[in-house]
């Protein structure tokens, strides 16, 4: 028995050692076909993100989990139920060095952060505060304060608004928080934009990350504001990179692009 190929055609003798006819068999002829995907996905919100109907355009916040060809919306605390995975909070802890008064850091800080209230003195055993329930900032002595938090981008923007302040050459905070400069703020283990277009793309984003850590929900804009803002080149910056402020990010100041 062995295979020929002829113009072609591949054909398969047998029989080599029989008296029998040979008998001859043309290859199968495979029929072209075409697949189509729909390029829509479907997400379902199950459990407790289930319990509430939502109107149409409402934003739901949680956690998407894809399992083979399903999408399913689900709440932190229910990703256990629905999946071998756990999580975790980390508590971390540090003391930094700030001499200046422990009343006026809070001030400063409710310039920026929507919600810093004070903690009793049997709680904290001594004066504290806590920021968006989150981070709590403990006066420990006249030279220093400690930092109470678990991970996450609100705790770290204060964690490093603090730690800036504290590493500059003064001992205090700027006289308000819109006088912060973005490049005093910004994390310095990433390399610095080299160029203008690399310095647009920086405020930008900074500007929508400050508008999602908006405490109301409704508030911060949705991913196709994101999408567009991401998207669209904006015009050039009115001022240096350098002497771009935190206020006028905020909004409290004036443009900067």
């Amino acid at each position: 028995m062995f295979m020929a190929d002829i113009a072609g055609v591949r054909v398969l003798y047998t029989g080599d050692y029989s008296r029998e006819e040979d008998c001859h068999l043309c290859a199968a002829e495979i029929p072209q076909f075409s697949l189509y995907f729909n390029s829509e996905k479907m997400a379902k919100t199950i459990r407790r993100l289930a319990e509430k109907s939502l109107e149409v355009g409402e934003s739901v916040s949680g956690l998407l989990v894809k399992k083979a060809f399903t999408c399913q919306i689900m709440a932190l605390d229910d990703l256990h139920v629905f999946s071998q995975l756990s999580t975790e909070n980390i508590s971390q802890r540090i003391t930094i060095a700030y001499s200046g008064a422990f009343g006026v850091l809070k001030h400063r800080l409710k310039q920026i952060f929507e919600s810093v209230e004070s903690l009793p003195d049997e709680e904290s055993e001594g004066p504290a505060f806590r920021v968006h329930e989150r981070l709590t900032v403990k006066y420990e002595s006249e030279k220093h304060i400690s930092l109470h938090w678990r991970s996450d981008p609100i705790s770290d923007m204060v964690l490093t608004l603090l730690s800036s302040a504290s590493s500059s050459s003064s001992s205090s905070l700027p006289v308000t928080a819109d006088h912060w400069l973005l490049n005093d703020v910004m994390d310095k283990r990433p390399s610095p934009p080299v160029d203008e277009v690399g310095e647009l793309n920086v405020v930008v984003a900074v500007k929508i990350a400050l508008a999602c850590l908006c405490v109301n929900p409704k508030s911060r804009p949705t991913m196709q504001q994101i999408d567009r803002a991401l998207s669209m080149q904006g015009p050039p910056l009115s001022k240096p990179f350098s002497m771009i402020t935190l206020g006028e990010l905020l909004g409290h100041g004036g443009k900067t692009s």
